[in-house]
């Protein structure tokens, strides 16, 4: 069997990658992902740590993740010292692009190597003939092109690395049972296997699929003591030799004072893992369906369509004309990889749409000889009335597949440079927290540099807006605080446990208010900013014979309940009593009267007051003092003098009763409904 490459297949894995790289390149930095922050920054100190030979601190993360911590690590040292800039979360954006590099080029020499992988598999799959040679084609072309993969290609992150390594030693190891077990592709199934586990702890999935593969090829055979112990022997020369790859990329596993700790660490941190979901406070359950969803809205339909193609011709094949295919068929171990991969996935607790990212690449490869199924079918129909050559269902297969290839680029173009948000068109798109990563949020923060440049905003992702804005960018646990103005929640708040926090931003503002700006992503809004009252200032000590008051609107005609906003600088006000005066008007009669103890208050909350019925009123005016309180100690109340939120005016009088004449520029804290 041929083993070299030939001109031809040079050329064509040059034009895959020149194909490939085009979307996972173009536009990066264009945004950052809720977790890339982490995986620059551990990037970074793994580097350090090893320029220093501190291997124990190269124990980062018991994913392990030391691809990603490699290359994205040597890029932002390289942006260092090419930019003097040194590196700090301050900075990040200054180094996102840079370090998504190196994780994009990698995953996109993955796709010309699977190219070549599957020329040598496919030539001698007896029902892929004789378009044996264009099917990789096609197949590399579809993952080259896969929105799902692009989009994870383009991040600092651990899935897209894990399924490029992974599925390139799956190949490796199908070529090794298909070549008569020969060394060579074992030795390289052992390197991709190396990398693979390096990059995160699913890549053990590569361990049974090696058994398998033999299994299917040997069968009864494997019985044999002989056959059993040879292929046991190259069992345990891929390990040493994977082994080998793991320990020299990661010396924080063997090269520390004490490597037992280490493994312990990682054996608790990996158990933790399987057992424990995302959100702690669940208890496992199984979720069968959980990753069936995640095939049916991240898969495209052309692709999806093609797989069934597949299945379904593969399953006529081993049940009517089983001596067209064999049990070790490459087609049948990659169905077998997807399926028992997505299996492993589900049973563990963690569950997310990413972690099946691995299965991808092999449902391409399916596609594209779904769809060379789907012209045999064809042709084998219209052989009915007249003859067709092969050259002719040749041809018929090329034209088919340009038009799939079209599609794939024209999703991918809609898409770009966001492809990790791509979702099946053909699905009800409900809002989800399986879509949105922090797309969009450069949009969010392009608006607010033109916009308000200067304000403080709250956010659900504060540090991956936080590198597209110059505002001031808090948590959105900070939504309260007295000078936040702005609150921009996201996409993925939705469809959380209902106990989940997230649901009571998105009934305070999303569903109460209205945006004043909202980020799309292919047509989809993916984040929401909403403008809030922001109370910056205090009005001074609210002393005995010091009063403030403001003329309020009343909503819908009517007041049932006022709050105001105080303050007790830190909970120094304790001594004496706020009183809260709703009139008829400034100097007008009182319609209510609410007292309460300084030492009740809380500082920087609202405090909350009902009449006993609700009155009608257009306008009331709401008048503020304190009785029995001491310079030093006692409460205030909270204003704004950046923002103009009513036609009034407040008023500040320090002695005697307010009047027209105690008129400031401001706004109290004072909502009325």
């Amino acid at each position: 069997m041929r083993v070299g490459v030939s001109k031809k297949e040079i050329i064509v894995a040059v034009c895959l990658f020149a194909v490939a790289l085009v979307p996972r390149v173009t536009d990066l930095g264009a945004f950052l992902t809720a977790d890339e922050k982490n995986w620059i920054g551990r990037s970074y100190e793994f580097v350090r740590a090893g320029k220093d030979w501190r291997f124990n601190d190269m124990l980062q993360t018991s994913h392990p993740g030391v691809t990603t911590l490699w290359l994205a690590g040597i890029a932002v040292v390289a942006r260092m010292l090419l930019t003097h800039v040194p590196f700090t979360f301050e900075h990040l954006g200054h180094f996102v692009a840079a370090a998504q590099w190196p994780v994009a080029l990698l995953n996109t020499l993955a796709i010309p190597a699977v190219y070549l992988l599957l020329c040598r598999i496919l030539a001698a799959t007896k029902s892929l003939q004789p378009a044996a040679d264009l099917v990789p084609v096609l197949a590399a072309l579809l993952i080259a092109l896969d929105p799902w993969l692009v989009g994870y290609s383009r991040v600092v992150h651990v899935d897209a690395l894990l399924a490029s390594f992974l599925f390139t030693a799956a190949l490796a190891l199908l070529l090794y049972v298909a070549r008569g077990y020969a060394r060579r592709w074992l030795l390289l199934s052992a390197l991709l296997s190396g990398g693979a586990l390096l990059t995160k702890a699913p890549a053990i999935f590569i361990v049974p699929f090696f058994w398998l593969a033999v299994l299917l090829r040997e069968r009864a055979a494997l019985l044999h003591w002989t056959v059993f112990k040879t292929r046991s022997r190259d069992f345990v020369l891929w390990l040493l030799v994977a082994g080998l790859v793991f320990v020299l990329l990661w010396p924080a596993v063997l090269w520390v004072p004490n490597p037992e700790g280490n493994v312990l660490v990682l054996k608790r941190d990996l158990a933790n893992a399987v057992i424990t979901p995302h959100h702690m406070a669940e208890d496992y359950r199984l979720d069968g369906s959980f990753y069936l969803k995640t095939i049916i809205t991240r898969i495209t339909p052309t692709v999806l369509v093609l797989v069934i193609s597949a299945g379904i011709w593969l399953g006529w094949l081993v049940v009517r004309r089983r001596h067209e295919i064999n049990a070790h068929d490459p087609l049948l171990l990659l169905f077998a990889y997807a399926g028992f991969f997505g299996l492993m996935m589900t049973l563990g607790a963690k569950k997310g749409d990413r972690y099946l990212l691995p299965i991808a690449p092999a449902m391409d490869v399916l596609a594209a000889a779904g769809l060379w199924f789907a012209v045999l079918g064809g042709a084998a129909m219209v052989r009915r009335r007249r003859w067709v050559g092969f050259r002719s269902v040749r041809l018929a297969f090329a034209a088919a597949s340009l038009v799939v290839v079209a599609v794939s680029g024209v999703t991918g173009w809609r898409y770009h440079p966001y492809a990790i948000a791509y979702s099946n068109p053909l699905w009800p798109d409900n809002l989800s927290q399986e879509l949105g990563w922090g797309e969009g949020l450069e949009q969010v923060g392009a608006w607010l540099d033109a916009e308000v440049p200067n304000a403080t905003v709250a956010a659900w992702y504060p540090e991956e807006l936080g590198a597209f804005t110059n505002a001031r960018v808090l948590h959105i646990n900070a939504h309260e605080q007295p000078p936040v103005r702005y609150i921009v929640l996201y996409r993925n708040m939705f469809g959380r446990a209902p106990d989940h926090p997230a649901n009571d931003y998105l009934d305070q503002y999303y569903r109460e208010g209205e945006a004043v700006f909202t980020a799309t992503v292919a047509g989809k809004e993916f984040a929401w900013v909403f403008a809030k009252d922001a109370y910056e200032r205090v009005a001074g000590e609210l002393v005995p014979g010091m009063r403030v008051g403001q003329e309020i609107a009343t909503p819908g005609g009517q007041v049932q309940k006022l709050a105001v906003w105080v303050a007790t600088y830190n909970g120094r006000a304790t001594a004496g009593e706020l009183v809260v005066q709703l009139k008829e008007s400034l100097g007008g009669t009182i319609i209510q009267e609410w007292r309460i103890a300084a030492g009740r208050l809380h500082d920087n909350q609202w405090v909350e007051f009902t009449l006993p019925e609700p009155r009608l009123r257009a306008t009331a005016f709401v008048e503020v003092f304190a009785l029995g309180t001491q310079a030093g100690n006692a409460p205030t109340i909270r204003y704004s003098s950046d923002y103009d939120y009513r036609s009034s005016t407040m008023m500040l009088r320090s002695s005697g009763e307010l009047g027209v004449s105690d008129a400031k520029p401001g706004d109290l804290a004072i909502r009325v409904q």
